[in-house]
């Protein structure tokens, strides 16, 4: 069986062939190592580049999304009448999946990792919801979080199935390192305590509950500083000299960066966006065993239940600085770490779905 897989290259600050990052690539590559034909098409929203490579039996392809080698690779794909499409990223790929999935005769599955609707280039087509339309006319859903699966129950089709597929790790790249050898790697202070943030900074992040939490402990006599890495808002102040900024670093550094803290903060705030999501920074915090101060909100609570209750006593409330401020101070003295679901390894995941899908 023949499955083309679309997504999008840049996603979350990522670049999802260079740094193999995300569902959009280690989805297609483990289906790819099980003898499954897969064709990986990406689409490219910020460059002209354009890239065709095998990356052992999974075979990419990169271009630029309004482009005559775009059009070429279409055409191409529907001559090759894939069985099955997988679509990936945003209701645009979407409705290019499903066009190519009908003319083809193939399979259709719709992959939700994010509530598409609250994007910035979110728009109708003439008066039609692509989002409901592609959400009711799917062979297949693929839902990041229950909560997604949840919201999306009024459009769904009563013929169509679904499943749940997190935003997963790569094992190989974050498990437990050494402290101390982690922080010469990045030329960071041996002795320091750390309170690490690594990801997104958009408001809804809580990095300006993480910074004044921070100050409120500095005030109070603790010595701690603020390592931090991702892609910095153009109007986050980080200006402390107890911040350090690594910038926005490839993905296999993050792992290292995780293991220089003694404590690791989640401090989102509740919104329409992240309520609905399933950060795989979650799942990268408890896969390196350090003791996490977060505040109490669905994107933990709904995806990780278990590793939620073992936290309970030490969950912040969003919006609240001084809650999370004393978060960070008892996982700093009386550290509480919980444990590392098994199942978040991207392989588990690409092979449990892999039996839930539709396949033709």
């Amino acid at each position: 069986m023949s499955t083309l897989f679309i997504g999008k290259r840049f996603y979350t600050n990522r670049d999802a062939l260079k740094d193999q990052f995300g569902r959009i690539y280690q989805l297609p590559r483990f289906w790819a190592e099980t003898g499954m034909e897969v064709n990986l098409w990406l689409i490219d929203y910020h460059t002209k580049e354009r890239m065709s490579e095998h990356h052992q039996s999974l075979r990419i392809h990169s271009l630029p999304v309004f482009s005559l080698h775009s059009l070429r690779h279409l055409l191409t794909s529907l001559r090759r009448r894939p069985r099955n499409v997988i679509a990936s990223g945003d209701c645009y790929i979407g409705l290019l999946g499903y066009m190519i999935a009908r003319l083809s005769g193939a399979g259709f599955t719709f992959d939700i990792y994010d509530k598409y609707t609250t994007f910035p280039g979110y728009r109708k087509i003439i008066g039609i919801d692509p989002f409901k339309f592609l959400v009711k006319n799917s062979d297949h859903l693929l839902f990041a979080s229950t909560v997604l699966a949840a919201e999306t129950t009024p459009y769904q089709s009563r013929k169509a199935t679904f499943s749940i597929a997190p935003n997963g790790i790569d094992s190989k790249i974050f498990y437990p390192r050494y402290r101390t050898h982690c922080r010469k790697t990045l030329g960071l202070d041996t002795h320091s305590l750390y309170v690490g943030y690594f990801g997104s900074m958009e408001p809804d992040r809580g990095l300006t509950d993480l910074l004044t939490a921070i100050r409120y402990l500095r005030l109070s006599g603790l010595e701690i500083r603020l390592l931090l890495a991702g892609n910095k808002s153009a109007n986050l102040n980080i200006s402390d000299d107890w911040v350090d900024y690594l910038g926005n670093i490839p993905h296999t550094k993050v792992a290292i960066a995780l293991c220089c803290c003694n404590v690791l903060s989640l401090p989102y705030r509740n919104s329409d966006f992240l309520d609905m999501a399933s950060s795989c920074k979650i799942a990268e915090y408890l896969a390196v065993q350090i003791p996490i101060a977060a505040t109490r909100t669905p994107n933990l609570i709904q995806n990780f239940p278990t590793q939620a209750l073992q936290l309970e006593n030490v969950l912040a409330a969003p919006n609240d600085p001084t809650s999370l401020a004393m978060s960070i101070a008892q996982q700093l003295m009386a550290p509480v770490l919980a444990s590392t679901p098994l199942e978040m390894d991207w392989q588990h995941i690409a092979e449990r779905i892999l039996r839930e899908l539709p396949v033709r």
